[in-house]
């Protein structure tokens, strides 16, 4: 029996196990360190080695092997690899010294540490939960957090020293907050010096941030969990940092806490001081400070009357000089800045920094948001291509070597490739599963804002023998582009599409690559400006094929905002929208986090009837389509109450719905049977919905 695609899809978790990540080139060039899993449907990474003299693939550290039993997380590294949307096991991360041949990780909060080139390895028998370990740069030490303290120990795990020693039962040191993991990007609360004799730490108070309680009603017996969660409007848990010497000597940094409140990133790069930037709560100011012998000095500030997006990866030295990303309102442009001057052209997104030389800079960038390329701007203006065309990234470089990862929609590939200037060294083995089909997608642009929009058929369908009816998946979010020239970016929709429908995809504005206008054209507007895109995005695409597409049967299904949009649609505009399948949808913005939901709605307390209009719990009375609202209950992000209060909401106004609750479910889904069916039920309950058959 041929195997379904959504089995496929939720067994090798999108086609992503098997691939290879996580890459480090050692100092010397002679070897490439990276993880990856046995197989496409194997979960467990290993730590490899690539020996570039050689051309040989070797794996160094099995999991499976050195320790028998790694299902044992601790809560904290859970915690961790949620913010992370990290969905596999085994060895998920890895840290190693400067020059590359030291290393360490984490397996089960156990030690671990080993030689890349005497492929010795060592569990260090410390005692923990270890989270986060990493080596300093010299490779003589190793830091961790236990989730309370920051500890220390010696490469051979003899001396262990804790050098935060709290004893406040409400602080924690060495991981980042919720916030920061959440919304930054941010996923370490401690940097090495570049010396190794010291750390900067972040510590984490969250005595006045409000507790909530997870629990699952299939389990009765399994206490409720607390998370301190800062909801819009609520108390944020104070952040602070200390450099502390390896010996124990400490010295606090600090800035106006009570002005900034967010701390957006820590940089120390070698013969410079560390960089470290911080926010107000508005986000509407952004202040860098370089922490010198005397104190913080501020060294470059970024400020917008609306908000500030974190870009990764950015400022950094060089030469004494700042190096940024900035938005530069006038020119609709995210520029590549130096000491405040623009190099890079007018209509290039610059995304993020990849690496910095003393002759040019690499980024990753977009002019249409389609692509994400890697770029080689030299400090003349000039640019060359890297990698254009598809969805690309360097993970490491060195000074002569590189590792491009590229996807690509119009060759129907990935490749991992190690290259020594623009020549290609060595591809990586990538045991990655693939879908049994290509999709077919088309690229149009609509509405009067050129929202970019894909359109996938039934693979079986001949244009003009009859009409289909619509499945929009969007996202719609901030940050959330949709319509890529990545390999995978259509997989599952060309499987939708497979059931009975024309897919379509609009990428509305705010979802990012389009320029800082884009961005902010829906601060403090989730709704008309989203909606509206979504609805011309209908239009035009049944105007572009008038003989396809059946506007009249529209179905509209997403996850976290795109469910959030797929309820809105249906009470919004039941005009166009006619049936929606809504997956961990936010129902009340007032539950959602602090720095998101303040970056573009504003403060509650300012905004009340922002907040009010954006509420789906408020528009219950307007519901007159099906809905079907899907969450897991153990959700720590987007809590479950978002969709049980709105179907209370719902049931108060007499509105039919339906609630399909998923026990132990987080916001991610990895679990593959739930995965596999919540595919078959949409496609069910829509069809069912729309007169599909």
């Amino acid at each position: 029996m041929t195997e379904s695609f959504p089995r496929q899809s939720a067994a090798t978790r999108n086609f992503q196990l098997g691939a290879p990540r996580s890459f480090t080139i050692c100092e010397s060039g002679e070897q490439v360190l990276f993880l990856r899993s046995e197989s496409g449907r194997d979960s467990v990474n290993s730590l490899w080695i690539y020996d570039v003299v050689n051309r040989v693939e070797t794996k160094f550290a099995d999991p499976r092997v050195i320790l028998a039993d790694d299902a044992e997380v601790p809560a904290a590294e859970r915690a961790r690899r949620e913010r992370m949307r990290e969905t596999t096991s085994g060895i998920t991360s890895y840290s190693t010294d400067a020059i590359g041949v030291n290393v360490t990780f984490a397996l089960s909060g156990q030690l671990f540490a080993g030689n890349s080139t005497t492929r010795e390895l060592n569990n260090l028998n410390v005692e923990g939960p270890v989270i986060d370990p990493r080596l300093s740069p010299d490779g003589n030490f190793i830091a961790w957090s236990n989730g309370k303290d920051l500890f220390i120990t010696d490469f051979s795990g003899k001396e262990v020293r804790n050098l935060t020693n709290e004893r406040s039962v409400n602080t924690a040191w060495g991981l980042a907050d919720f916030i920061a993991s959440e919304e930054f990007g941010r996923m370490h609360g401690y940097w090495w010096s570049p010396d190794s004799d010291s750390l900067i730490i972040e510590s984490v108070t969250d005595a006045d941030v409000q507790s909530w309680w997870i629990s699952d009603p299939a389990t009765p017996a399994k206490a409720p969990q607390e998370i301190k969660y800062p909801a819009a409007g609520t108390t944020n848990a104070t952040v602070g940092l200390e450099r502390i010497s390896i010996t124990g000597e400490r010295e606090p940094l600090r800035w106006d806490n009570d002005s900034f409140e967010y701390l957006i990133s820590v940089s120390w790069q070698k013969d410079c001081n560390a960089l470290i930037t911080v926010a107000d709560r508005a986000q509407q100011q952004f202040v860098t400070y370089s922490a010198n012998p005397l104190g913080l000095e501020n060294v470059h500030e970024v400020s917008d009357h609306e908000f500030v997006e974190v870009i990764p990866s950015q400022p950094r030295w060089l030469n004494n000089q700042i190096v940024s990303v900035v938005d530069n309102r006038q020119s609709d442009t995210r520029e590549l800045q130096v000491a405040g001057n623009t190099i890079s052209p007018a209509g290039l997104q610059v995304m993020s920094i990849v690496d910095i030389k003393d002759e040019y800079i690499d980024v990753i960038a977009t002019q249409d948001a389609l692509s994400r390329d890697l770029l080689r701007i030299g400090f003349d203006g000039s640019i060359t291509e890297i990698s254009q065309g598809g969805l690309a990234s360097a993970t490491a470089t060195t000074t002569e070597l590189q590792v491009v990862v590229e996807s690509r929609l119009d060759t129907n590939t990935r490749s991992y490739q190690l290259r020594r200037g623009v020549k290609t060294e060595h591809y990586f083995d990538s045991l990655a599963e693939t879908p049994n089909f290509t999709s077919q997608v088309h690229v149009l642009q609509t509405g009067p804002h050129k929202v970019n929009t894909a359109v996938i058929f039934p693979q079986d369908h001949v244009h003009g023998s009859k009409k289909l009816p619509v499945l929009m998946r969007p996202y719609g979010g901030p940050h959330g582009p949709q319509v890529q020239n990545g390999a995978l970016s259509y997989a599952i929709d060309q499987w939708f599409a497979d059931q009975g429908f024309v897919v379509v995809i609009a990428d509305n504005r705010g979802t990012g690559g389009r320029g800082p206008a884009w961005d902010h054209s829906i601060y403090q507007d989730f709704v008309v400006p989203v909606i509206d895109d979504q609805v011309t995005a209908i239009a035009d695409v049944a105007n572009h094929f008038p003989d396809d597409i059946d506007a009249t049967r529209v179905g509209i299904t997403g996850w976290s905002f795109g469910g959030y949009l797929s309820a809105l649609a249906v009470m919004k505009r039941p005009d166009v929208f006619h049936a929606a399948v809504a997956g961990a949808p936010v129902t009340e913005w007032l539950w959602y986090d602090t720095a998101y939901t303040e970056r573009y709605l504003g403060h509650p307390e300012k905004f009340p009837e922002i907040y009010e209009d954006h509420s789906l719990i408020s528009m219950a009375n307007q519901l007159e389509r099906p809905l079907m609202l899907v969450h897991g209950l153990a959700d720590d992000n987007v809590v479950a109450a978002h969709s049980l209060s709105l179907s209370g909401s719902l049931l108060a106004n007499k509105k039919p719905h339906t609630v399909l609750p998923l026990s132990g479910v987080t916001h991610m889904t990895p679990q593959e049977i739930i995965s596999e069916n919540l595919m078959l039920l949409t496609v069910e309950y829509l069809k069912e919905q729309l007169g599909v058959e």
